[in-house]
């Protein structure tokens, strides 16, 4: 019966105009729950006949038929309740009064009369009051009244907190919703807070779907020291399906108006982002100081299944943009942005990889070199030249450039073909691989106090390694639960010849982190401008055990390099290869214990014992009680950090006062330097329908004008509060977490286990 559609309509449009608002929180913590009739558990949504059952019936000459007691209305997943109704088949209208009742699966509505024009496809619902069954969310309006097309409330209103909580409501004269543009109309709207008008709009707009639509995002408030009063009022630019934009007027007090954009695109084969911040003037800086922007694209382009390529470039107009203004897509304490550009092809027998490469260094520091270009193939595959024995390859050429360096120019070829015999079992791994690296150099340079460096340079080096693993595992008691515990030894042996390599430059080179898993690495560089001696064994060992659902509750690893013959040091001393090249023998050890179900630790070190040193080290103790509850005490040491001693130690924690209040409070210091760096302290309340925040903060602002020797020495510090408000069921409340709180400092938040990033 297709008339009797628009009967059913009006009330799933009713909710979804506000579906997209309300917060995915359970309901049953605001509201009482509601018991549907045991008629609605019956129905069927596949069933399209219209089906009216009532105590009694009255026909009236075929015409007119009245239905009184208990009178339900069912249609598909929708049943409406009503003490009478009355069916007119001559006009075509129903008519129900005395207190009507309306559920499907995500709504109940209650209402004092409802009618319906089947033959013009209207109905309406007088004095109704909604509530969402799945979702926070109620209202109310003096009339519903819904076409096929058009769903329009009358002096209506709608809130997030339970009944009889005024805390916050939207009121508007008139809403309408036309069905398939995806938007309502809200004329007249008005927010209140504790029946207090706060705003008025007299015109509003809102998504009753995923569409997207032009118009206004909320805006973001904050004060500091550094900037003084900083406002942000974003507008949405949606220009098609597949592109939009964002443009962000911000005003700082202390600073001047700035411009912030955002464009996006998706398509197909390709998508990415572009974003400009432009600043005209700085009042804080001097008259000729200029404009300040700051510039970023990210594309990536999937031509083929094959072939793929990217571009990730930032640029900005001054090194000290991301410490004085700050950026959505740079981190303040950055000292170098990244520009790049890749094309990749991924075949059955080659990959290869095409990039241009560089950095600009913001600060004190040396320029680094920029790669233009680098090309490196490989075999995509082992190739089987005798059972068990297969070959593979690699090659790569690139070409660098620094015009601030005293070898301005140069080129390095390197090819390296290898030989590899794997057994490898569940239990037992076996493998022994043998290379040969070969690799030219092409070097400019006009310096003369460089005399050690060579125009021209070939390096040969041959590479053996062993390495076997084996697998133990157990049945065991793990404090009275059955566990399974593993123990995994490992062994290396490789051997790299000496070769002098003082005649080379360092382009991308650096070295590497001495972790458990890094003993075990073939190169302790990066790059390929230094290649270490090796003639050593590498040694070590895991031990696990998991629950009876494979959950990891403990592991320990432990490792240590013994040299087989001293390794002979390098003839030129930078700081790169100065103390790599000294008869270390490295031991590093990392362990994780979730000793209790709430409560976890983990730590790891690397200790050199030839020099009775410790390397570096960092610890975390954590309790993580529940998504409002958690406490981290962390250690870091580093014996060398651009040649400085870095000591640090924080905690953190959050702790809920009651239901509806938090605290949250961070605190790091610099133990070396006996200062504080980063210490922040808030209270959050937070209710059914609304939640507000107030943070303060203090923390060293990054100076990148200080020498790198003397990172260390005095630093400014900035103050800043904040302040945020949130109505629940309008705007997003995405980032409103605790942990949000404790991921805004120089030091964000880190989950056990992830320390050491």
């Amino acid at each position: 019966m297709k008339h009797g559609l628009a009967v059913f309509f009006f009330v799933p449009v009713g909710a979804a105009c506000f579906d997209s608002h309300a917060q995915t929180s359970p309901a049953a913590m605001c509201y009482a729950p509601v018991q549907p009739p045991a008629a609605f558990n019956q129905l069927n949504s596949k069933d399209p006949a219209i089906r009216i059952s009532s105590d009694n019936v009255n026909l009236s000459g075929n015409q007119t038929a009245e239905f009184t007691g208990n009178v339900e209305i069912s249609y598909r997943d929708t049943l409406l309740i009503a003490p009478k109704a009355n069916f007119s088949s001559s006009q075509q209208t129903v008519l129900a009064a005395g207190g009507i009742e309306y559920f499907n699966s995500s709504i109940q509505v209650s209402g004092s009369e409802f009618s319906a024009d089947l033959i013009n496809d209207k109905a309406s619902l007088n004095d109704a009051n909604y509530r969402f069954l799945e979702q926070a969310g109620r209202g109310h309006a003096a009339e519903l009244t819904a076409t096929e097309q058009l769903l329009t409330l009358d002096s209506a209103l709608f809130t997030t907190c339970p009944v009889d909580d005024n805390s916050w409501a939207l009121h508007a004269s008139e809403i309408r919703i036309e069905e398939g543009e995806g938007w309502g109309e809200a004329r007249n709207a008005v927010f209140k807070i504790k029946d207090i008008p706060v705003f008025y709009l007299p015109y509003l707009t809102f998504p009753v779907n995923e569409n997207r639509r032009s118009g206004l995002l909320l805006p973001k408030i904050s004060n500091s020291q550094r900037l003084g009063l900083d406002l942000e009022q974003p507008y949405y630019l949606n220009l098609a399906e597949n592109y939009d934009m964002t443009l962000t007027p911000r005003y700082m007090s202390k600073r001047g108006a700035q411009l912030k954009s955002e464009f996006r695109y998706l398509t197909e084969q390709h998508r990415g982002n572009l974003q400009l911040e432009y600043l005209h003037s700085d009042d804080d800086k001097p008259s000729d100081f200029g404009s300040r922007y700051l510039g970023h694209i990210s594309h990536l382009s999937d031509f083929t299944s094959e072939i793929r390529g990217y571009i990730d470039f930032t640029d900005v107009s001054d090194d000290a943009y991301l410490t004085e203004l700050g950026s959505d897509y740079s981190n303040q304490s950055d000292t170098q942005l990244l520009r790049q550009a890749a094309l990749s092809y991924y075949g059955t027998q080659v990959h290869s990889h095409l990039k241009v490469q560089g950095f600009e260094v913001l600060g004190n520091y040396n320029n680094a070199y920029s790669t233009l270009p680098e090309l490196s193939l490989s075999s995509a595959k082992p190739h089987s030249l005798l059972p068990n024995v297969n070959f593979n390859w690699q090659a790569q050429y690139a070409h660098f450039e620094n015009s601030t360096a005293q070898i301005s120019n140069a080129d390095r070829l390197h090819i390296e073909p290898g030989i590899e015999i794997p057994f490898i079992t569940p239990a037992l791994e076996l493998t022994a691989q043998a290379s040969l690296m070969y690799t030219y150099y092409q070097q400019d340079f006009d310096d003369s106090s460089i005399d050690h460096i060579s125009s021209s340079v070939t390096r040969t080096i041959p590479k053996v390694r062993l390495h076997s693993r084996i697998n133990f595992e157990r049945e065991y008691d793990w404090f009275g639960e059955p566990a399974l515990h593993t123990f995994e030894p490992q062994i290396q042996y490789l051997y790299i010849p000496y070769r002098d390599q003082s005649n080379i430059g360092l382009y991308d080179t650096t070295r590497l982190q001495d972790d458990y898993y890094g003993l075990f690495r073939e190169n302790r560089y990066s790059g390929l401008d230094r290649i270490n001696e090796a003639n050593q064994i590498t040694v070590g060992w895991t031990t696990r055990f998991y629950d009876n659902i494979d959950n990891e509750l403990f592991r320990f690893s432990l490792g240590q390099i013994f040299f087989l013959s001293d390794p002979k040091p390098q003839p030129d001393k930078t700081d790169i290869v100065d103390d790599l090249t000294s008869t270390e023998s490295m031991l590093a050890a990392e362990m994780i214990w979730h000793w209790f179900s709430k409560w976890y630790f983990s730590t790891a070190a690397q200790y050199d014992i030839d020099s009775d040193q410790l390397m570096k080290s960092n610890a975390s103790l954590d309790y993580r009680g529940s998504g409002k509850s958690l406490f981290q005490l962390n250690h870091r040491y580093s014996r060398a950090v651009s040649g400085q001693e870095i000591q640090q130690m924080g905690v953190l924690g959050t702790m809920p006062v009651s239901d509806s209040w938090q605290l949250v409070g961070t605190y790091y210091r610099d133990v070396t330097n006996n200062r504080m760096i980063d210490a922040s302290f808030g209270v959050q309340y937070e209710s059914c329908c609304w939640a507000v925040r107030l943070v303060a903060r203090r923390q060293v602002l990054t100076d990148l004008e200080l020498p790198v020797d003397a990172i260390n020495g005095t630093s400014r510090l900035d103050s800043s509060i904040g302040l945020q408000f949130v109505l629940k069921g309008f705007g997003d409340s995405a980032g409103f977490g605790v942990t949000d709180m404790l991921s805004n400092g120089i030091f964000s938040y880190r989950k056990p286990y992830l320390l050491t990033n």
